[in-house]
């Protein structure tokens, strides 16, 4: 923290009488205090809430009472605030190891905590570490309240410190299929970041814009913004950021057939969440790898990171992500030429989650798996009826370039069955959805 400000909601009016507290016990007089850059009747006054320190005398008097700035703007024992914020980096880490009751723990006491303090700042950071929690396990609508509760305590501070629970509130809008509010929003404080030259944000908000565009089949605008973000790549420290950041851009490349580029992004990725000790995250970008691995004809080697990631994810609890990477492993394993156990796999999928919770595109994927599955052991009317439901699903949640993909595959299995005038008709849908980008 600089000494040039004090933390947002400090209570400075507060600071006086709580160096004389701490003084008293440490048995210092006022003099002593003051040391030889104050006077004894400066504390005074200040002790006696006459006067308030400016944040340079505060930092002073804050390190000769063995404090520090925050603590002693909030009333914490010395030591106290910066711990809770060790502590929360670390529940992060256990979070995404699994240990999602010690972490949800740490965050409840330390929201309550804060609360007490009036320290809005770490109140928001319980919250969000509490949405974290909920999303590990696969609650969108609990987590994207508890991501914009976290961002409307931090609503007068600057993007780049809202920043943690904006991209848990875009989450919040892609899990529930609500991909046009997602862009909406992202834009939004895409406009800001730029405005308040904020490059972190901006890095961030570019590289989270790019999946909207490829979900709504716009690859032109998805490719421009991932290059965008690409570029501002390296005005970026924050490794968190810089991580997530690669994930999102690694899916524009694949989505556009830039392979090459993709796995240098999915590879930084990883190793950057692997130097954040960031188990769960690990186990997505492996997901990540070997969805491009698939697209790449390389299914052997695919499926060998496909269950790695579904491994990694089964064992940190991590729910809807690991119904990604299993889902993905049962369509490599269809293309290998294995449909039954394709079909297990599918069906432990779709017992994973109770209906409230699944994610609605997640739910369309397994449909289109399903139908491909129908389709290689001769069933064409299950088939056709899984096509059928998928579009409806991607159609309902504005995945334009899913349904399109859909439309195509349904059109040319009824064209095959001779029913050339049903076939044209989802030919035409496809091409409306497309039309409507």
């Amino acid at each position: 923290m600089s000494d040039a400000s004090f933390p947002a909601d400090a209570d400075v009016a507060g600071i006086g009488p709580r160096m004389l507290q701490l003084r008293v016990q440490r048995g210092l007089t006022q003099t002593e205090l003051a040391g030889d850059r104050f006077t004894r009747a400066y504390v005074s006054s200040l002790e006696g809430g006459k006067r308030t320190p400016s944040p340079a005398a505060a930092t002073y008097f804050a390190v000769r009472l063995g404090t520090g700035l925050e603590d002693l703007c909030f009333g914490y024992p010395p030591g106290r605030r910066r711990a809770l914020r060790a502590e929360a980096a670390e529940a992060r880490v256990a979070l995404s190891g699994g240990e999602t009751e010690g972490a949800s723990s740490v965050y409840e006491t330390l929201a309550a905590e804060a609360e007490r303090h009036g320290d809005r700042t770490l109140r928001a950071l319980g919250r969000y570490g509490l949405g974290l929690v909920a999303r590990h396990r696969g609650d969108p609508a609990a987590g994207g309240a508890l991501f914009d509760e976290a961002y409307a305590l931090l609503h007068d501070q600057a993007l780049t410190e809202r920043l943690p629970a904006l991209m848990g509130r875009l989450w919040a809008l892609f899990a529930a299929g609500s991909i046009d509010d997602a862009l909406a929003l992202v834009e939004e404080h895409l406009h800001e970041a730029v405005r308040a030259c904020e490059p972190t944000a901006e890095f961030a908000l570019l590289a989270a814009c790019g999946l909207p565009h490829v979900e709504r089949g716009d690859l032109r605008r998805a490719g421009n913004v991932a290059d965008a973000a690409l570029e501002r790549a390296g005005d970026v420290s924050a490794l968190d950021v810089l991580a997530q950041g690669y994930y999102h851009i690694n899916r524009v490349l694949v989505a556009q057939g830039r392979y090459d580029e993709a796995e240098q992004t999915i590879v930084r990725a990883t190793a950057l969440y692997e130097q954040l000790r960031l188990r769960t995250e690990v186990g997505t970008c492996r997901f990540a790898h070997g969805f491009l691995t698939a697209r790449r004809g390389r299914l052997a080697e695919a499926e060998g990171q496909l269950r790695e990631a579904r491994g990694i994810l089964r064992g940190t609890g991590a729910v809807q992500r690991r119904i990604n990477a299993t889902a993905e492993l049962a369509d490599v394993v269809r293309k290998s030429g294995r449909p039954g156990e394709a079909a297990e796999l599918v069906g432990e999928c779709r017992s994973a989650l109770a209906p409230s919770r699944q994610d609605p595109e997640q739910a369309a994927e397994l449909d289109r798996i399903e139908a491909r599955i129908a389709v290689d052991r001769g069933d064409a009317a299950a088939a056709e009826a899984l096509f059928r439901s998928a579009i409806e699903r991607y159609l309902e949640v504005g995945a334009t370039l899913e349904a399109i993909g859909t439309c195509r595959l349904l059109g040319d299995q009824l064209l095959r069955r001779g029913r050339t005038e049903e076939a044209a008709a989802v030919y035409r849908r496809g091409l409306a959805a497309l039309e409507g980008v």
